[in-house]
C-alpha cells in the first residue's frame, strides 16, 4: 500500500511540474514570489523523489524523465520566449 501511494505522488510531482512548464511558457505575472514558490516546489519535489525513486527500474524511468521535467522547467523559466513561439503561444 505504501508504494502505491509514494508511486501516486511521484507521478502527481511530475505532472506538477509539467503544469508549471505550462504557466512559464502561457506567460504569467513574473513577480519574485512566483520565481521563490516555482523554485521551493521544485526542491521538494527534487528532494522527495530522489528519496524514493532508486530501486526499481520503473522508479528509475520516474526519475529520469523527472530530471528531463526540470530541466525543461528550468529552461521555461530562463527563456519563456523561445517555448511561447515554439509552441505559438502569443
Amino acid at each position: 500500500m505504501k508504494s502505491i501511494v509514494y508511486f501516486i505522488l511521484a507521478v502527481l510531482t511530475i505532472v506538477y511540474i509539467g503544469f508549471m512548464c505550462y504557466v512559464n511558457i502561457a506567460g504569467t505575472n513574473s513577480d519574485v514570489e512566483y520565481y521563490i514558490s516555482v523554485y521551493g516546489a521544485l526542491a521538494i519535489a527534487l528532494a522527495y523523489a530522489g528519496v524514493n525513486f532508486f530501486g526499481n527500474p520503473l522508479k528509475i524511468v520516474f526519475f529520469v524523465l523527472l530530471v528531463l521535467a526540470v530541466i525543461i522547467l528550468i529552461l521555461t523559466i530562463a527563456i519563456p520566449d523561445v517555448f511561447r513561439s515554439l509552441f505559438g503561444v502569443a
